[in-house]
Formats: C-alpha cells, sequence, structure tokens
C-alpha cells in the first residue's frame, strides 16, 4: 500500500518536474535558483544512470575497479554541476568540493556494503534452512 503511494508520487513529481519548469520559463520566472535545481536534478540522473551502467552484473571488471570508474565519475559529474552553478571559478577551487564528495562517496557505499551484507547473511539463512 506504501508502496503504490510511494510510486504515485515519484510518477507525480516525474510528470510535474517538466511541467514546471516549462512554465515558469514561458511566464518569466525562470532564475539562478530554478538553474542550480535543474543542475543538480541532472546531476542526479547522471549519477543514477552511471551507477546502472558501472553496477551491471553483466559487467566484468573487478568490484574496486567499478568503485574507482564509479568515483571519478561521480566525482568529475559534482565538478561540473558546481562549475555550471558557479559554486567554483576554476579548477583551482574544486578541493574545497571534492572533500564532502568524497566522505559523502565512502558513508554511502559502506551502508550500501553492510546492508548488500546483511541481506546475503539473510538469504543464507533462508538457504541453509531449506
Amino acid at each position: 500500500m506504501k508502496k503504490t503511494y510511494v510510486l504515485g508520487a515519484i510518477t507525480g513529481m516525474g510528470f510535474g518536474f517538466p511541467v514546471t519548469l516549462l512554465c515558469m520559463s514561458l511566464f518569466g520566472g525562470y532564475n539562478v535558483i530554478v538553474q542550480e535545481f535543474l543542475v543538480w536534478m541532472v546531476a542526479s540522473a547522471l549519477y543514477g544512470l552511471l551507477s546502472v551502467i558501472l553496477f551491471d552484473r553483466k559487467n566484468d571488471l573487478p568490484q574496486m575497479a567499478v568503485l574507482g570508474l564509479h568515483f571519478v565519475g561521480v566525482t568529475a559529474i559534482t565538478i561540473a554541476a558546481a562549475l555550471l552553478n558557479g559554486y567554483v571559478s576554476s579548477f583551482a577551487d574544486v578541493l574545497p568540493i571534492l572533500i564532502p564528495t568524497l566522505v559523502i562517496y565512502v558513508v554511502i557505499t559502506g551502508v550500501c556494503a553492510f546492508l548488500n551484507k546483511k541481506t546475503e547473511k539473510q538469504i543464507n539463512k533462508a538457504l541453509d534452512e531449506k
């Protein structure tokens, strides 16, 4: 039941987001805040696309290589978004952005690894009981 509501909300946001941006552009409401939001929405979509491509089960690369490529891709997307939004004016200003990116990446990767191990243990336990 909750899943239906969540999917409905996400679907509504998926349709509402482009319509709202179009209306704001047509009626003169498009400003820097909308541009910043749009840049981060596109960056988020690229993060997701990169994850789907690199973490595909058909991928024959070693796990550490995949994580390395993923981190480089995420960092490049983050730097590009920062440049587009004017957070930095040159590549020399990028270091303060890379530190939080690295910390966030390590935390998210750690949580995902923990959840994968937990799921793996549950599956193994269920298989042992059969």
